[in-house]
């Protein structure tokens, strides 16, 4: 029996509950199915989590074509000059073939990509991005990285390590209004998954600001 969608009881429907039901109770029949109490996750990256599920996924792509074609469904959904971001691949899952900056100009003219590789230490931009980062072929390797190139110096557009902040640095910042829709996305994720409390960590902790905590929930 349920009241003010607050759990009163759990009980067999002839047993004494019917002295809890209210012209506003709401009663469910689960037909012997299980029901359990929504699940407290006590660390998790809220925001950080919802960003993620709006950035192309690549987890377990095994072959080019579909790389291609989930990063052209991500472009699709773009204004021109918006960053397309992703993750997760791996081109062992394809035969080795490292992926080249070629695999996503024709389909993202208009628009910087930035993909990283699922270890976190290469990824993959597109001419845009890398003209936006001032990257050529007379770009010198940054200390702790490398700009992989062609037998003729040219970027293929996979950075290693250090190399990859040469992209960082000019990925604008997430704004407040993304982060705040992050922080729905993330939230209709979890409770589909009967996640009903967390704790965020990482960004609201003792001794720092409280501007951007105030920004990310004001209005939500």
């Amino acid at each position: 029996i349920f009241c003010l969608l607050r759990l009163l009881k759990i009980d067999c429907i002839d047993c004494k509950v019917q002295e809890f039901k209210g012209r506003d109770t709401y009663e469910l029949n689960l037909s012997g199915n299980v029901v359990l109490p929504g699940f407290i996750d006590s660390h998790v990256h809220l925001i950080d989590g919802g960003l993620q599920l709006a950035r192309v996924p690549l987890r377990g792509v095994r072959s080019k074509d579909e790389f291609i074609s989930r990063v052209k469904g991500a472009v699709r959904d773009k204004h021109p000059g918006e960053w397309v971001r992703g993750g997760g691949w791996n081109n062992d899952f394809w035969g080795g073939e490292i992926p080249t900056a070629a695999w996503l100009d024709d389909i993202s003219p208009d628009n910087p990509v930035w993909l990283s590789r699922m270890d976190g230490h290469m990824g993959l931009a597109n001419s845009l991005a890398m003209k936006i980062a001032g990257i050529d072929k007379n770009t010198n390797d940054p200390v702790g990285g490398t700009i992989v190139r062609t037998t003729e110096r040219e970027p293929t557009g996979l950075l290693v390590d250090a190399a990859m902040k040469l992209v960082f640095n000019v990925i604008p910042e997430v704004s407040v209004n993304d982060r705040r829709e992050a922080l729905l996305t993330a939230s209709r994720h979890a409770l589909m998954r009967g996640v009903t409390t967390v704790v965020d960590v990482g960004s609201y902790v003792p001794g720092t600001s409280e501007e951007q905590t105030w920004q990310d929930f004001s209005g939500i």
